[in-house]
């Protein structure tokens, strides 16, 4: 036997050895051989153009750390927020790490409408908080009333994910306002990681209300997943503090490369958000519509659907080379799906007939 294996393992915090751990189901999922409808990615690939930069970088300046020029500036000309207001984060998941690393102790709560994002219960978890919150109803409005009533004398951080991943709910620029009035002293992040295909952002209120937190990442509709690449837009004072947790060099060159020619020449991408959101979200709810099927549709690229059988379903399109993604209680009658290019939609409409008709 290994004498690594006699020694008594590493002693980690209770709040840790306490978790489990969060794991998307990532493997096997071979763009070659599936319609990826289940992570919610871009359809498409980036320009050839720009892997022809990313190659040329990789040639001369992996062996040196990471410069990012002048892209913050780039980034807040597209954010419409000055510099000092933005910081990059090794995608949105370390904006979320840091923001409650920063804000909460062992044992405060933030609170969130349920189920969310999984990120911030694994973030919380670690840290030894409590992620509570009131869950959405069946029918996916966002219960605003009565997460007001769940902040409490132990509550340090508002989480609103705008729209809810995976319920696609809406939160309004009122409803976040509102949040903002009556709890000046607690701060609010809002999660947009969808902004582009909804075109509608409480960033306007950053200027009167310190206590908000924006984050959005380029994981989405700008087709970076696999570089990492996420932001925060904070009060400048924040921001700061932010920096303390934040390692220097923790974003990638590539990603910055990548995500400045997406902002220099945005046609691409936008292109595919329109060809998504204006064509094929209306088809396939027309589908759904005309076969008796319940979905929950949303503002951004995906949709909740309930099948006749969702086990039954996810194995059936599985077999046809579509992927899409159950959920788990309190939501295990729906999968998730998220919206391809039409040739693809069309694909997945031939598949769930032939899954209605067995």
């Amino acid at each position: 036997m290994s004498l690594l294996r006699l020694k008594k393992s590493i002693e980690v915090r209770d709040a840790i050895s306490r978790m489990s751990p969060y794991k998307p189901p990532l493997e096997n999922r071979d763009p070659k051989e599936f319609i990826l409808m289940d992570f919610n990615e871009s359809p498409l690939p980036l320009p050839s153009d720009v892997i022809q930069k990313i190659s040329g970088l990789l040639k001369s300046y992996v062996n040196i750390y990471p410069i990012y020029g002048d892209f913050i500036e780039k980034l807040g000309e597209y954010s419409g927020v000055p510099s000092e207001n933005l910081l990059l984060t090794n995608g949105s998941d370390q904006a979320i790490d840091i923001i409650m690393r920063s804000l909460m102790e062992i044992e405060e709560e933030a609170v969130m409408a349920q189920p969310g994002f999984q990120m911030y219960n694994q973030t919380a978890n670690t840290l030894g908080c409590k992620l509570t919150g009131p869950q959405f109803t069946s029918d996916f409005k966002f219960p605003h009333q009565k997460l007001k009533e769940s902040v409490n004398s132990k509550t340090r951080l508002i989480i609103l994910i705008n729209p809810n991943n995976p319920t696609g709910t809406f939160v309004s620029l009122s409803q976040v306002e509102d949040l903002l009035k009556s709890f000046p002293d607690i701060p609010l992040l809002v999660d947009e990681a969808y902004y582009e295909f909804t075109g509608e952002s409480c960033i306007s209120l950053l200027s009167s209300y310190p206590n908000l937190i924006v984050i959005r990442t380029f994981s989405k509709a700008l087709a970076l997943p696999s570089l990492r690449l996420g932001y925060v837009i904070a009060h400048p004072d924040f921001i700061q503090e932010l920096k303390k947790i934040r390692g220097p060099y923790d974003v990638n060159a590539v990603a910055v490369l990548a995500a400045r020619e997406q902002l220099n020449h945005p046609e691409y991408w936008q292109n595919m958000v329109r060809h998504l959101m204006d064509k094929c979200k209306p088809k396939i709810e027309n589908y759904f519509d005309e076969k008796g099927v319940k979905y929950f549709s949303s503002k951004a690229n995906f949709m909740l659907v309930v099948p006749p059988n969702v086990q039954h379903a996810y194995k059936f399109l599985m077999e046809n080379k579509i992927l899409v993604r159950p959920m788990k209680s309190p939501i295990a009658h729906t999968f998730r799906m998220s919206l391809r290019m039409m040739p693809e939609m069309e694909r997945f409409m031939k598949v769930f007939t032939c899954y209605l008709n067995n």
